[in-house]
């Protein structure tokens, strides 16, 4: 029971692939947010699959199911390209917040795959000058958790006055430029 109401009470839905895939493609052209517009078609995925348990053996549920894999593919391709662009805009102007910006919400291997393809692009000088500033910060963000900590072994960046987040978007970065 939810909400005090008896278990017998439900809602049915009715949506075929057709009327399913207009709603999807309307929802990516007025978007204003790709990232929250994939997290909602990711959520619409996840609502049809647990609701529809007794449907997804028919034809119609393969069918809906891939119409929301297709745009749901779409909407992350959006936010990968908007982050890349992003990315590559922050690290041409060594902009720590808006590293983070596009590091923070990304898994780490989405944020790899944009990172590698921005390096690709960026010229020697560029890739010098990113380089040169990655490592010095990622140096002296250590230093300066070392010393904060107290203990020979351990860093602590809270106290030294470091984001952690902006640690972990330099230290990854610094780590692919260097191979690491």
């Amino acid at each position: 029971m939810a909400f005090g109401m008896p278990n017998s009470e439900s809602l049915s839905l009715k949506i075929t692939a057709k009327e399913l895939q207009t709603f999807c493609e309307k929802l990516l052209q007025r978007s204003r947010d790709s990232a929250k517009t994939h997290d909602a078609l990711v959520t619409l995925e996840t609502f049809i699959k647990r609701y529809a348990i007794d449907s997804q053996a028919t034809e119609l549920y393969q069918l809906i199911e891939t119409v929301l894999a297709q745009q749901t593919q779409i909407s992350r391709e959006w936010v990968l390209q908007e982050n890349t662009r992003d990315l590559a805009h922050a690290l041409k102007q060594c902009d720590l917040p808006g590293i983070t910006a596009v590091h923070t919400p990304l898994s780490r291997n989405g944020f790899y795959e944009i990172l590698k393809q921005v390096i690709a692009e960026l010229t020697d000088e560029e890739l010098a000058v990113l380089m040169a500033w990655t490592g010095q910060w990622v140096r002296e963000a250590r230093q300066q958790a070392q010393q904060a900590s107290g203990y020979p072994d351990a860093m602590d960046f809270n106290q030294a006055g470091i984001s952690i987040t902006q640690y972990h978007a330099m230290n990854d970065i610094h780590r692919v430029l260097n191979g690491d």
